[in-house]
């Protein structure tokens, strides 16, 4: 490089020569002052070598620093852009996940609403059987109270009267007429218009018959193993075991 600057100053000297008349000869004579020039130019080009390569450096680059922060900005793009892309994924997994789980907890809260509702429903349902049967046995039970308030009154053979006197059939014609039954008038009948049922199925208001070749007499079942019937002229109305004879049939007009 040093080379290269002497040859383009002497050729310079050359042409200042040239124009000024001065002869090749002088221009390089050796005094003094051309040695001190030409040192000094000497000088200079070293200094200006430095700031040559300084610029060359800086005008000559090849550039890798450049390139380098290129590709590491490119490649941070890239990640930028595959992350933003992952996270875009991941949300709409992550709401897809979220419906499906929301879907689940949906069925699943249907089908606790369903076993709650069937749970309820037999519930209710027990809870109104338990209380048809409560009201039913109360019914019941509230015809045997009224027949028992005419224990002690008279049999009177084809009488209908519970305070006057009554037979089997027309004391317990008149104790279901109260509660707005219509029996039969005669025992046999009353049997025969009856539910039939099974004595080992024997409630409280329920109708005992007896007789032998024939139904001949009817009481009413209270319950505990007792009937209460118009028993004989000599008894009157009365309280029996059901048994007292055995029955031939049993029947009921209540539900």
């Amino acid at each position: 490089m040093k080379k290269k600057i002497t040859v383009m100053l002497l050729c310079a000297c050359m042409s200042i020569s040239v124009c000024t008349g001065v002869q090749a000869a002088d221009f390089s004579s050796g005094d003094s002052d051309s040695k001190v020039e030409i040192e000094f130019q000497e000088e200079d080009d070293s200094t200006d070598k430095t700031e040559s390569e300084d610029a060359e450096d800086g005008l000559f680059s090849d550039g890798s620093d450049d390139i380098q922060t290129g590709e590491l900005s490119a490649i941070a793009n890239q990640i930028a852009v595959q992350v933003q892309s992952q996270a875009q994924d991941y949300q709409t997994k992550r709401q897809e996940a979220r419906k499906v789980i929301d879907a689940r907890e949906v069925e699943r809260r249907a089908q606790e609403i369903k076993e709650e509702t069937t749970k309820i429903r037999k519930e209710a349902q027990e809870a109104a059987r338990k209380k048809a049967e409560q009201e039913r046995a109360a019914h019941r039970e509230k015809i045997a109270q009224f027949a028992l308030q005419f224990v002690g009154n008279p049999y009177v053979y084809g009488g209908t009267s519970l305070t006057n006197g009554a037979d089997c059939s027309g004391f317990v014609m008149s104790v279901f007429k109260e509660f707005g039954y219509g029996l039969p008038r005669v025992a046999a009948a009353q049997y025969e218009a009856s539910q039939k049922k099974d004595i080992s199925q024997l409630e409280t208001g329920d109708l005992v018959f007896y007789g032998a070749g024939g139904i001949n007499h009817v009481a009413l079942y209270i319950g505990n193993g007792k009937i209460v019937h118009a028993s004989t002229a000599a008894t009157g109305i009365k309280v029996s075991d059901y048994n007292y004879e055995t029955p031939v049939g049993i029947g009921t007009y209540v539900e």
